[in-house]
């Protein structure tokens, strides 16, 4: 099977928007995701409204290296959310293409995150980007079948649970779990007119790395997922079973931050080890990289 290949911002956040495409072009990923939206308090986020100086520069190197935006970072789901408030971030990631909006929740009481969901959903579909909820075991949505039932509980055509490989196992997820949907899919929400019928799972795309089979003891879940991850095939988790539950040509986001080699490889280095790496884990097991 072939799969495109995309970098992830959260491993590169020294990197500018800008240096990121430079980079993701020259190690030979045909996509890369932006961080927009900062995930933490004290994470100042790029200066990427519509119109600014870095904005156009993105767009500039995008269009020369021939590379696209599929996902967006992040929006968190908090009590007391306002979908509203992210007006700016909506116009930026549709200037730059994008099709993914990626989401945490962090609102325990599930009506009220999936009522902002909802929003957020409706609020995205005039910009042509569906939401990505990504669930991880330090949130409110702490497993597979949280989100798909956040999926269920939102009623939106345009929202999908995106898988990550650490958090899929570490949530205690195995790869039987993403079997296939019937045509109305698990949630029993139909799906947009000329869309695939998929299910609530994002069967096109999927965040790829690996990690020990399991977490070291001296790390909280939260910093391993953060600082401490490995590329696809360094690690001891069963990811390759993970890609025959995926469409073909579906896109793999590689995002594997690395306190390590963020403190010793520049941008461009991190990125052509990264994309190397991924690489002969594809071709390892029988798959491809499909060219841009």
């Amino acid at each position: 099977m072939n799969f495109r290949l995309s970098l992830a911002h959260l491993g590169m956040l020294d990197a500018t928007p800008p240096v990121l495409v430079q980079a993701a072009h020259a190690a030979g990923f045909s996509g890369v995701g932006i961080r927009l939206a900062p995930a933490r308090l004290g994470e100042a986020p790029f200066p990427m409204g519509v119109g600014g100086q870095m904005l156009r520069e993105t767009l500039a190197r995008l269009k020369d290296a021939g590379l696209c935006v599929h996902d967006i970072e992040i929006v968190r789901i908090k009590p007391g959310f306002d979908a509203v408030a992210l007006a700016g971030v909506l116009d930026s990631a549709q200037a730059l293409g994008a099709r993914c909006l990626m989401v945490n929740v962090d609102d325990a009481d599930t009506a009220r995150a999936a009522d902002s969901i909802g929003a957020l959903a409706e609020r995205a579909r005039p910009h042509g980007l569906a939401l990505g909820l990504e669930f991880m075991v330090y949130t409110a949505m702490p497993s597979l079948a949280a989100a798909r039932q956040m999926v269920a509980a939102s009623k939106r055509d345009n929202v999908r649970v995106v898988v990550d490989a650490l958090h899929f196992f570490r949530a205690g997820s195995v790869p039987a779990d993403l079997r296939a949907e019937g045509a109305e899919g698990a949630a029993g929400v139909k799906a947009a007119e000329g869309t695939e019928a998929a299910g609530p799972i994002d069967r096109h795309f999927m965040q790829l790395n690996d990690a020990p089979a399991q977490r070291h003891p001296g790390l909280s879940a939260a910093e391993e997922g953060r600082a401490h991850r490995l590329f696809a095939g360094e690690g001891e988790l069963p990811v390759a079973q993970l890609l025959q539950h995926l469409a073909p040509g579906a896109r793999l986001s590689v995002e594997a931050p690395s306190a390590i080699r963020s403190a010793t490889l520049t941008p461009h280095a991190r990125a052509a080890l990264a994309f190397q790496t991924t690489l002969r884990f594809l071709q390892r097991h029988g798959h491809a990289h499909e060219p841009r």
